[in-house]
């Protein structure tokens, strides 16, 4: 069967206005040779860590590491081999005040909460109208922040564990806590509307990028940083965010090689600093190293649920009360255009990006495949990504409740006289879901062995995005967003 290889999505093209100098973006991406696969920045601006006017995000749920962060060992020797490779494979929301205050107080220490903390979202039965639909949006957002700070708590106290002992057991452990917190994030990432989105939207606070940058990653900058020792500085909670977050992490915890991705006239080679290091002094620097990231990334988690938190000010009554005096979005339909730009990170993310420029379909891959530009490559958790995006989707579009209850679009669909186009957007979720779940094997795997099952998975995405930029967006009167504005596959 031939494929149609899709026109690059050229969002970024498109916002010249916000488009980074060449030679800053090269630098961040640590591409100091030429290689077939390049990935552009995603359409945010590259932030350093620091929130509008340079104040720090405080986080409830830990400290940044300079100030409550585990402290390097500063050992040059023992502490174990380097960690293996591993595979990963009506209601007004008060039901989720208390857990929210609950998982957000205090600073530091505790034992990791989630699950019966983090209430479950109200499930409004009654008529629709949007500002319920705002409302369960507005829900569902502070619950995933909820449940994520009580995953980043759990990954700090694994890494804290890690730095003491850089051996196997913790570092097993580690591993797991990041796939936990991971599967949390990818549904999270789908709710990038308010404080987690770029400072550049409305109420935006650059929380997101704060957390995970990816595809903004550089290895070699997270390699240049393990000899400078970088993360062990007051400064690392404010550099720049592709050597932190939790795709450092990653990189940190589940790659156990002694080489590293930069070029011959790095400093970290040129001086021969790097091939110094020992096998045991790789290992607890990566986990001094995990431990810095893992206690900024609780800081931040700290600071996305605080502002969602459901209290006079907070993101959640600013997002509410659209149209009602709002100091955010004058008109309820501002905040309904905002809500849903947020569904297409399926479009444009998942699609275009986590599928697309790996399968080749995209202008800046060079050759038939692009296998560097999977997203988890080093924890092999691509396709589970995947699936966590698409439920995050499931929850903004049917219903956060169990099953998908509750307010959604596709009950404004339905109210509007378009319920066949709701119906056929949740069976392009469904199928979606099932070409995921095709996927036995790792995608990382699957894109050298079995290549036409990922296409089935892009394909089954493409039908859905396609209803979603075109008959949704028409049907409920609702913008496209900048980044599909001109894209035509």
């Amino acid at each position: 069967m031939s494929t149609v290889r899709p026109r690059m999505n050229r969002a970024w093209n498109e916002r010249g206005a916000r488009r980074l100098p060449t030679a800053l973006v090269l630098s961040l991406l640590g591409l100091t040779t030429a290689v077939a696969c390049r990935k552009p920045p995603p359409d945010e601006l590259v932030y350093t860590g620091r929130g509008p006017g340079g104040a720090q995000p405080p986080g409830s749920g830990g400290l940044p590491p300079d100030t409550g962060g585990p402290q390097p060992s500063g050992s040059s020797g023992g502490g174990g081999a380097p960690p293996a490779t591993s595979t990963g494979s009506g209601a007004t929301g008060d039901a989720t005040v208390a857990s929210t205050t609950a998982a957000t107080t205090g600073a530091g220490g505790g034992e990791p909460v989630g699950g019966d903390v983090c209430a479950p979202v109200p499930v409004d039965g009654g008529p629709f109208s949007k500002a319920k639909l705002l409302t369960a949006a507005a829900d569902c957002a502070l619950n995933r922040a909820c449940e994520f700070e009580a995953q980043a708590r759990a990954l700090n106290d694994r890494a804290s564990a890690l730095a003491r002992d850089p051996g196997e057991p913790n570092a097993a452990a580690a591993r797991g806590a990041w796939l936990a917190a991971m599967r949390v994030w990818q549904e999270a990432e789908v709710f990038r509307f308010g404080p987690a989105a770029s400072s550049t939207q409305p109420g935006g606070q650059d929380l997101r990028d704060q957390i995970y940058a990816w595809p903004l990653v550089s290895r070699c900058k997270i390699e240049e940083q393990i000899v400078s020792r970088a993360y062990a500085q007051p400064s690392f909670s404010s550099s720049l965010i592709n050597a932190r977050g939790l795709a450092a992490f990653e990189y940190l915890v589940f790659y156990g090689g002694a080489d590293n991705a930069c070029s011959q006239f790095s400093p970290i080679n040129a001086s021969g600093t790097w091939a110094a290091l020992g096998a045991g002094d790789l290992a607890r620097r990566k986990a001094d190293y995990a431990a810095a990231a893992a206690a900024d990334v609780l800081a931040r988690a700290g600071a996305l649920a605080r502002a969602w938190a459901p209290e006079a000010g907070s993101f959640r009554e600013k997002l509410t009360q659209a149209g009602r005096g709002s100091p955010v979005y004058p008109t309820e339909q501002d905040a309904l255009n905002a809500v849903s730009d947020a569904m297409f990170y399926i479009e444009k993310e998942l699609k275009d990006w986590k599928l697309g420029r790996p399968l080749g379909f995209t202008e800046d891959c060079a050759t038939p495949t692009c296998p560097e530009a999977l997203e988890s490559r080093f924890a092999q958790a691509s396709t589970a990504h995947l699936r966590a995006n698409l439920s995050g989707f499931r929850r903004l579009f049917q219903g956060c409740g169990e099953g998908g209850e509750g307010v959604g679009f596709d009950d404004w669909l339905r109210e509007v006289g378009s319920a066949d186009l709701a119906d056929r957007m949740l069976a392009a979720l469904s199928g979606a879901e099932v070409a995921v779940d095709a996927l036995d094997v790792p995608i990382e795997q699957a894109l050298a062995t079995d290549r036409a099952r990922v296409e089935a998975v892009y394909n089954a995405v493409k039908a859905l995005t396609d209803l979603l930029k075109t008959e949704l967006v028409t049907t409920l009167n609702l913008e496209l967003p900048r980044s599909s504005e001109g894209d035509n596959d």
